[in-house]
């Protein structure tokens, strides 16, 4: 397996990986649309012989912006539970450290799931979001940003996607 930053020819193969994992488009439109705002950080794909098998992006909060979201990740279903998602989210997390751009990672999903990598419910607890609360978890990169309190404003792209 290959981990790897996006190129513009992989965009039609994303598109086809988020639509099957997600049952349909709109984690693909959501990808999409953070391109066209210009809000997406950091893309990465895992590869194999077959082609892509995963997919994990970073955007860009609008408030802090010096904090960046983490969403979608996707894993090809038939590589589903072999560790991959682990890995693109360990490498993107060391890939936003390298880049000293960020202050930290916010994620909403499965408290069970990204516990593992660090992320926090309790590092999120003063954050202020738009999203269910039980789910929401920060990954904090820099010392000042361990007890954040801020009110998260995401790219728009993701009102519209809902």
């Amino acid at each position: 397996m290959n981990l790897r930053p996006v190129a513009q020819g992989d965009v039609l193969e994303i598109s086809i990986l988020l639509d099957t994992v997600f049952e349909g488009p709109a984690e693909a439109r959501l990808v999409q649309r953070l391109r066209d705002e210009g809000a997406m950080a950091l893309e990465l794909v895992a590869e194999d012989d077959e082609g892509i098998m995963g997919y994990i992006a970073f955007a860009r909060m609008l408030v802090p912006d010096s904090i960046w979201a983490l969403s979608p990740v996707a894993v090809r279903q038939k590589s589903q539970g072999g560790g991959v998602g682990s890995k693109l989210i360990q490498h993107g997390l060391d890939m936003v450290r390298q880049s000293h751009e960020s202050q930290g990672v916010v994620v909403l999903g499965a408290p069970e799931y990204y516990e593992r990598f660090g992320f926090s419910r309790a590092a999120a607890a003063d954050l202020t979001t738009p999203y269910a609360k039980e789910y929401t978890m920060f990954y904090p990169l820099a010392p000042e940003a361990a007890h954040l309190k801020a009110a998260l404003s995401y790219p728009d792209a993701f009102s519209e996607a809902q």
